[in-house]
């Protein structure tokens, strides 16, 4: 056996961990919005904004960071080939929201809401690009021992 144990496992936690921490990510968003929109209905105090609008913004904002926090939740579980791990996960995002455009045509928003979680599949997309960029250009510099 080449790799051990926990690499292996590592792998096959890709996919659930990532799905986990996307939907974990949405307590502290709400959590945030709420301290956020908690004084009498004004954005951190100064900003005045009608009644309920805090719902609107967190409905736009919950795909976006799920997706965002599932292609980088995804790239920190992987234990090798980060970034290819990180198409994959973007790819597959990307697919399954064209499938419920395709399939569910009347429950895909094409909104601001709709929109964001492609949007937030490429941003994660381009972390992971510069993250690894940067790991390669470290490995580069760094002094061979």
């Amino acid at each position: 056996m080449v790799n051990g144990l926990s690499y292996w496992l590592r792998w096959v936690a890709v996919l659930p961990g990532a799905l986990i921490g996307g939907l974990l990510a949405t307590f502290p968003l709400h959590w945030v919005l709420y301290l956020a929109f908690a004084r009498n209905g004004s954005l951190f105090g100064f900003i005045e904004l009608p009644l309920g609008s805090n719902i609107p913004v967190e409905y736009a904002l919950t795909p976006f960071v799920i997706a965002v926090t599932f292609i980088l939740v995804g790239d920190k579980i992987a234990p090798t080939h980060k970034f290819q791990t990180s198409i994959i996960l973007t790819i597959l995002l990307v697919s399954f929201f064209i499938g419920v455009l395709i399939f569910m045509p009347d429950q895909a928003y094409i909104q601001v809401r709709g929109i964001g979680s492609p949007l937030g599949a490429l941003l994660g997309l381009f972390i992971s690009w510069k993250n690894s960029k940067r790991k390669i250009s470290e490995a580069a510099s760094s002094p061979a021992i």
